[in-house]
């Protein structure tokens, strides 16, 4: 009787004894369903290790491997799943050639080196990471065997910190022609574990906004986040600008935020873009320069769209001379009046019939601060950097575990160059001496595929 056939058997028998425990009513349907689907993991986590281990004894005991590859030890591993903790043994060889020692089977599998989960779990966890704390992301998956928050810690940093902004397109997108395009920045102010306080930028590109819907969605939107150093943020700029022209042919570009220097930067890096100041930050400082007088700020709030520079210097020398200002006020006054006076252009602007306005105040608390800032804890630099990456990675589409599969195809496939850079010779001897040999079925299994231990040798291992 063979491995699946007494797994088959005892897992139906067990299934059976607890169908009539149901029918008896002493087993509830629920619990029936769980054990079964409990042991339905078990099950398929014991075929896999069964198929895997045949696998690496059927290469071991070939005779093209013992040609080629020494037997050094068997050794054991754990991989956590998403349905359990695969425990498998494998052979540990040596390339009797170049001195090499590797596992076969984990080189087919893909497996990293020293890591005890697979991609689907580090991507599970970059997911539960962009909407909850390190010790919530691990809880949530059910049937893992880590439940160590530093094991996340440990994956986010490595992981997260190199997702891209947005998904890697297999193909150049079709340019756009568009008479005006939308571009809107603003950061989120996040404790660090140094007592600092840094900025965590956030830039979105989009055509404008649905008006034809209520909540007024943006259309196409693509996001940009990261603790870029510098007060240019030319890195920044420069991934800005270059989506742009992979993407639009605008005739226009507005630039919003609430002139900080490095939005300002923004424009003058970025052709045709003119800086706009959000409404946002104009009524803020409204508000402020009218302290001491309760509705002030509506009318200034006007006069400053308005573009009436006149009427504005005329009250702030009225306040500045008035001698009931407090000194508090009037440090407030002096602030608002530097800040609408070296805005007073991109304020006006705010009126231009193609612009539509800026929400990034908004964005900035829905998709940093709700997750950085909104917290009383203090981040590391790489844990905050990877975990805004993650978030925007996500809004911009990007499926992170196809994402963690393309790289590590990539690796592999850069790895097996290198290789065959300094093997082709020998390959191709082998590959000569040995082709009859490696016609050989494995088990029946494949049904004309090339066996395991037939695809290891054309690898390379």
């Amino acid at each position: 009787m063979n491995i699946l056939q007494q797994l088959t058997e005892k897992m139906w028998t067990n299934f059976t004894e607890n169908g009539e425990k149901v029918l008896y009513q002493e087993l509830s349907l629920d619990e029936w369903l769980e054990i079964t689907m409990s042991k339905g993991r078990e099950l398929l986590l014991s075929l896999i290790k069964a198929f895997l281990e045949e696998a690496d004894r059927q290469f071991k005991d070939s005779e093209i491997r013992k040609h080629r590859f020494g037997v050094k030890a068997i050794r054991e591993t754990t991989k956590s799943t998403l349905y359990g903790d695969l425990t498998l043994k494998r052979t540990y060889y040596q390339n009797k050639e170049t001195k090499e020692y590797f596992f076969l089977l984990d080189n087919l599998l893909s497996w990293e080196k020293y890591s005890r989960m697979t991609l689907a779990v580090k991507a599970q966890i970059l997911e539960n990471v962009a909407g909850h704390t390190y010790q919530e992301a691990i809880a949530m998956i059910p049937h893992i065997g880590i439940h160590s928050k530093t094991a996340v810690m440990n994956i986010v940093h490595h992981e997260g910190r190199q997702l891209p902004n947005g998904p890697a397109l297999s193909e150049r997108s079709e340019i756009k022609a568009v008479k005006t395009l939308f571009v809107e920045a603003d950061e989120d102010h996040v404790a660090y574990q140094d007592s600092t306080n840094r900025f965590m930028k956030l830039v979105y590109v989009h055509e404008g906004y649905d008006l034809t819907d209520p909540r007024h969605p943006l259309l196409n939107p693509h996001y940009f986040t990261g603790n870029y150093r510098g007060s240019d943020n030319e890195e920044l700029w420069t991934e800005v600008l270059d989506y742009i022209e992979g993407h639009y042919q605008p005739a226009q570009i507005y630039l919003s935020g609430d002139g900080a220097k490095w939005i300002k930067n923004g424009a003058d890096f970025i052709p045709n873009c003119k800086f706009i100041l959000d409404r946002f930050h104009l009524r803020k400082y409204c508000k402020k320069a009218s302290v001491g007088i309760a509705g002030m700020d509506r009318t200034l709030y006007h006069w400053a769209l308005g573009g009436k520079t006149d009427f504005m210097q005329d009250y702030f020398k009225v306040r500045f001379s008035d001698p009931t200002v407090t000194v508090s006020q009037l440090q407030s006054l002096k602030q608002a009046e530097r800040y609408l006076t070296n805005n007073a252009a991109a304020i006006k602007d705010n009126c231009l019939p193609d612009y539509h306005g800026c929400s990034a105040e908004g964005h900035i608390s829905h998709y940093l601060s709700r997750r950085l800032s909104s917290r009383p804890q203090g981040w590391s630099l790489i844990g905050a950097q990877s975990v805004a990456r993650t978030r925007i990675f996500k809004l911009n589409g990007g499926n992170i575990a196809s994402y963690l599969q393309e790289r590590q195809l990539q690796a592999i496939q850069q790895e097996k160059a290198f290789k065959l850079d300094h093997r082709l010779n020998v390959r191709k001897n082998i590959k000569n001496k040995y082709y009859e040999a490696t016609q050989v079925s494995f088990s029946g299994h494949q049904r004309g595929h090339r066996s395991l231990w037939q695809r290891g040798i054309q690898v390379g291992w």
